[in-house]
């Protein structure tokens, strides 16, 4: 786990699954754009749209790549993509998955800090083994719990995701409404 930073430091990158799906769907999103454009098939609004979106799928693939982390130090937790987010450990009590957001940390002020690159199934919880998000979760909680002295967890499972299926139907909404906004332009 521990790979770049301080010494001490655990790393969690999100999986090579995701780092390469995130390649095959610029890669994909980027040709079918090209040749759309280059047949004709796109009017004029919809090529700087899928010109945009291109642009900022490329302007994100490094930071997926290389930059997309999370990194548990001796006093804080540091989650990294675009910017970074650093959070004192002693803050942390708890820890959940969220859809859209992935692994997600409780504050004691009853916020919450996500990581989008660590993430459960709906059915993790069946799972003998514990996942790799769960590991993490633990071993944040664990050193929270060491910083404000109190006794750390012996182990950690992440409970169950909750609204899945109404995120899954806001999403398609939102798919429909876009697809009747770009059909009638």
């Amino acid at each position: 786990m521990s790979a770049g930073g301080r010494p001490g430091d655990i790393v969690w990158r999100p999986s090579i699954a995701t780092r390469l799906g995130w390649i095959v769907l610029a890669s994909t999103f980027l040709v079918g754009t090209s040749w759309l454009a280059t047949t004709g098939e796109l009017g004029r609004s919809e090529v700087v749209v899928f010109t945009l979106t291109d642009a900022t799928l490329v302007g994100l693939t490094p930071v997926v790549l290389l930059r997309w982390r999370m990194v548990l130090g001796v006093d804080a937790l540091s989650l990294v993509f675009v910017r970074v987010r650093r959070i004192d450990l002693r803050d942390v009590v708890g820890a959940k998955v969220l859809p859209r957001e992935g692994l997600t940390f409780v504050l004691d002020d009853g916020t919450t800090q996500s990581f989008g690159g660590l993430a459960n199934s709906r059915l993790a919880e069946r799972r003998a083994v514990p996942s790799r998000a769960d590991r993490a979760a633990h071993a944040v909680l664990a050193a929270a719990a060491v910083v404000r002295g109190e006794d750390p967890p012996a182990q950690y499972r992440l409970p169950p995701m909750r609204g899945l299926r109404r995120v899954l139907v806001e999403d398609g909404i939102l798919a429909l409404l876009v697809a009747m906004v770009a059909g009638s332009w």
